[in-house]
């Protein structure tokens, strides 16, 4: 991929050496490389004695814990073994991988020297803001219908979220379900948004357009060569659609990278530019209400201010940032976004009086576990669905724990008091063999039993008595009415007539010892956003379009364009479909 900010130049290439140089004998010493890796540069040191590498050491890096553990265990031994950088990537942490290579590649050829080309245009027709999905879309969209584009991306490499994210599409009325013989239509696809996330409960305007141009969108993905896999649509991850509109990435999100990516390479150095590294810290108005621009701070620490007539920021959410979310939605929370996701997009939208939606909702799920008090990415999860029952912080039950779908773990977590639910259980409750609690990237790591349970109790977020009772008065419940909603729940098991309907492992709670766990939700992505017209345009307080700037991605809200609910695709349906209108509503402004 180039990158006219960051070309990387290996004095391989400006010395004509020749590639057998990576095996022949490297000079003794530490040197030192850089590379981008998903989350931020990776910093290696390499030590060569006798001509060979003796040692990679990692000096710092911002990967994901867990998800990019195999690379740093793995990718460094093998160099080490081969003597060279050609070795190959770890699979589930190919980005990291790559970095990797890249870095001790540099180190050891004096690489990664940082070449800065000039913008190809004198002026942009738009400036895109963030180079997530939504943001590559837009400005591959921009630059193919003849724009002058402008991306600023604050990460030295794009991808933002959907670089960690499983990559579940949605559109209607697209060519694989021609293919599939699958009949849709917009009508059906706004027929689940009202079944599935309540009527009045989303901007209808938006979701009527979403319904009608999300296939054209996946159709255009389709045509740069986008790898679907074995294409076959199905009906959702969370609740079934009511028609199989959801597509697969194969290799999840990052292959929709790839793709927008490798198109984007064709514009670049042409009419289309990519600053990496560089921050948008607000955005520039003509004193009226109109955007004309944005004042960035560049990766040597300078500052300066880009002009075009248009705008479309791309910002994604505010999952990373905890004091939003707290000033929104919960008042416990964790989250697995990514850092970087702070909701800047929001701060500079809310200062020019724009107006927001659903904010007061965002999707959650079952479970988290804080086990790190001081950083609400690194926690560990419990399976909810196990056998254990949920008690509020009032000690009473919530829901049917065993029969729950993910809207109902959901909404038991998102509303409880305090948003704290406590799992209580004994190991007889519990379904024989399956896990109950895990940690690493999205709970892909079993923890043993005996040895995790006492961690918890270490830490105060887990507890252990003999009897119901005192369990209650360690875990900080009120004892009498946890004891009465237990001995419910036993007779329940006794009749078998549970009071919240529970058929599976209906086991009763009355050999000990037994266990509890506080846990709260975590959220993966927000679902409000700013008020939005079908064209891109944000609204503010008094009903009127701000000129000059757009929204396209998680900004958008999926709860604006599909209600209350999780379905399935809308992440990403919300980047790629409006960040390729977003891109046709200017051009057609600006007569392109």
């Amino acid at each position: 991929m180039k990158k006219l900010l960051s070309l990387l130049l290996t004095l391989s290439l400006v010395l004509g050496l020749p590639a057998a140089l990576a095996n022949a004998a490297y000079p003794d010493g530490v040197h030192n490389g850089t590379a981008p890796g998903m989350m931020g540069n990776i910093e290696v040191a390499v030590t060569v004695n006798g001509g060979k590498i003796e040692k990679i050491d990692i000096l710092s890096h911002s990967e994901t814990p867990g998800l990019s553990d195999p690379a740093f265990e793995q990718v460094p031994a093998a160099m080490i073994e081969a003597q060279g950088w050609e070795v190959d990537a770890v699979g589930g942490a190919t980005v990291t991988s790559d970095a990797l290579v890249e870095a001790v590649k540099n180190a050891l050829t004096g690489g990664g020297t940082e070449a800065v080309a000039d913008i190809p245009f004198e002026q942009a027709d738009v400036i895109v803001v963030g180079a997530g999905m939504a943001g590559l879309t837009s400005a591959v969209r921009a630059a193919e219908l003849g724009l002058n584009v402008l991306l600023l991306e604050q990460q030295p490499s794009v991808g933002g979220s959907a670089m960690v994210a499983g990559g579940t599409l949605l559109g209607a009325g697209t060519r694989m379900q021609a293919e599939a013989d699958i009949a849709d239509s917009p009508e059906l696809c706004f027929a689940d948004f009202v079944r599935l996330g309540g009527a009045g409960t989303f901007n209808e305007e938006i979701a009527r357009e979403f319904s009608e141009i999300s296939g054209e969108a996946v159709d255009w993905l389709d045509d740069m060569g986008a790898d679907f896999g074995d294409r076959k649509p199905y009906f959702g991850v969370y609740q079934p659609l009511n028609v199989a509109r959801n597509y697969s990435g194969n290799g999840g999100a990052a292959t929709f990278i790839k793709t927008l990516s490798e198109k984007l390479d064709n514009y670049l150095g042409k009419n289309a530019y990519l600053s990496l590294n560089t921050r948008v810290e607000s955005l520039l108005t003509d004193g009226e209400l109109k955007v004309v621009g944005v004042k960035a701070t560049l990766a040597d620490g300078t500052t300066a201010e880009y002009l075009a007539p248009a705008t479309i920021i791309c910002t994604g959410g505010y999952g990373g940032s905890e004091s939003l979310l707290t000033e929104h939605n919960f008042d416990n929370v964790l989250s697995t976004s990514p850092r970087f996701v702070t909701g800047d997009g929001y701060r500079w939208l809310a200062s020019l009086n724009a107006a927001f939606t659903n904010m007061d909702f965002c999707t959650s799920y079952a479970g988290g576990i804080r086990t790190h008090a001081d950083d609400f990415f690194n926690f560990s999860y419990y399976n909810t669905t196990n056998g254990a029952l949920w008690v509020d912080i009032h000690g009473q039950r919530m829901a049917d724990e065993t029969g729950a779908d993910s809207k109902v773990k959901s909404d038991s977590w998102s509303n409880a008091e305090q948003n704290l639910v406590y799992t209580v259980f004994s190991k007889d409750m519990l379904i024989p063999d399956a896990k109950v609690f895990s940690s690493g990237p999205w709970g892909s790591i079993a923890e043993e039993f005996d040895p995790f349970m006492a961690s918890l109790v270490e830490k105060g977020v887990g507890f252990e008595a003999d009897t119901v009772e005192a369990l209650a008065e360690k875990a900080g419940l009120p004892v009498d009415a946890f004891a009465a909603t237990i001995q419910a729940y036993n007779d329940g098991c006794a009749s078998g007539q549970d009071a919240f309907g529970r058929t599976k492992q209906l086991v009763a709670m009355d050999k000990g010892p037994f266990y509890a766990v506080k846990t709260m939700p975590y959220v993966m992505i927000t679902s409000g956003g700013p008020m939005m017209t079908a064209d891109c345009e944000v609204v503010n307080n008094d009903g009127l379009v701000i000129e000059g700037v757009y929204i396209a991605g998680e900004i958008v809200g999926m709860a604006n364009v599909g209600g209350l609910n999780s379905i399935g695709g809308m992440g990403h349906g919300n980047c790629l479909t409006w960040g390729k209108q977003a891109a046709e509503v200017i051009a057609a402004k600006l007569g392109k």
